[in-house]
């Protein structure tokens, strides 16, 4: 679908007891040098101002605001979210809390299209974020950097083995919303690393190496919560105090791949599901055998692994 020759956008946003910063995201929507088409916004049961600030916002054909009458959860909110945009419309994800580049969906967008070549396969995009605090201030200018996640190749071998694409920077083309559909109704694992297994996996993907977003680090956001970065030496005291106790290493990567094997089996590729399969091998495995194949998996990808 598109306007005027050019490509139709939609906007998801799932918003919960976001008050604190919702506002300033919602300015930076507006300040997009490629305005979005469609922005849906869909509030999971807030009990702050959220509801509140949202009623600001007068819906119409270009905004959609929906309020859950009980709370669903990240990954069931944003489902629902792109469940409600039209068919033909390429879709991004928005957090309520960070702020956009004025360029974020412009570039984007550019990007999507070299990506796609004019097929019809699944594919999304996806870039680096610009750490900010409370008070918007930088504290780095790489959340990439900071996770160590430029120091190796961004393809399926190393994804399997921990998602390094950020939900809120995704733009996906409307292939894409099969494969958001089919996620499992799970807290295992976020929204954003299954779709990137897909993309990974039977579609197409690519990488932003420029960072498009400024990314809120809080307390309550849950996406860095799950991406905490630690200093070398507090993984290796985590790494030694699991060689003498039960290991979780690796658990969410491994809950992921059995699940995205049930779905998807059929869409892989030999090479593709014989190291999916390897992954699964692991699962009763001790923390140094995983560890050990983790090793193994990821060396023939570095790109400057102690940078």
């Amino acid at each position: 679908m598109s306007t005027n020759g050019q490509p139709c956008i939609a906007v998801v946003m799932a918003t919960c007891n976001g008050a604190a910063f919702l506002e300033a995201q919602l300015n930076s929507l507006q300040q997009q040098s490629l305005q979005p088409d469609l922005i849906i916004i869909c509030d999971d049961a807030s009990d702050d101002h959220t509801p509140q600030l949202l009623e600001k916002y007068t819906p119409s054909s270009k905004l959609i605001i929906k309020q859950n009458p009980q709370r669903l959860g990240v990954n069931e909110n944003f489902r629902q979210a792109v469940a409600l945009v039209p068919d033909g419309f390429y879709i991004a994800f928005c957090d309520q809390d960070d702020i956009w580049l004025p360029e974020k969906l412009e570039r984007s967008l550019q990007c999507l299209l070299s990506l796609e070549a004019g097929s019809n396969v699944p594919a999304l995009v996806y870039s680096d974020l610009i750490l900010i605090d409370n008070n918007d201030q930088i504290l780095s200018d790489s959340v990439h950097r900071q996770r160590g996640q430029h120091r190796y190749q961004h393809i399926w071998d190393t994804f399997l083995y921990g998602n390094m694409v950020s939900g809120c920077t995704i733009l996906m083309n409307t292939a894409m919303k099969q494969v958001m559909a089919d996620l499992p109704k799970t807290d295992q694992y976020i929204y954003d690393a299954w779709l990137a297994m897909a993309a990974f996996g039977f579609g197409r993907i690519a990488c932003m190496p420029q960072p498009l977003i400024h990314y809120r680090q809080h307390p309550s956001n849950l996406t860095f919560a799950n991406h905490h970065s630690r200093n070398r030496i507090q993984r290796w005291l985590s790494h030694l105090r699991q060689l003498t106790g039960p290991s979780d290493f690796l658990r969410e990567e491994i809950c992921l791949a059995r699940d995205f094997s049930r779905q998807y089996a059929g869409e892989l590729k030999a090479e593709k599901w014989r190291g999916l399969n390897r992954l699964l091998g692991l699962e009763n495995s001790s923390y140094l055998r995983k560890k050990l194949h983790f090793e193994k998996s990821f060396y023939p990808y570095w790109l400057n692994r102690f940078s």
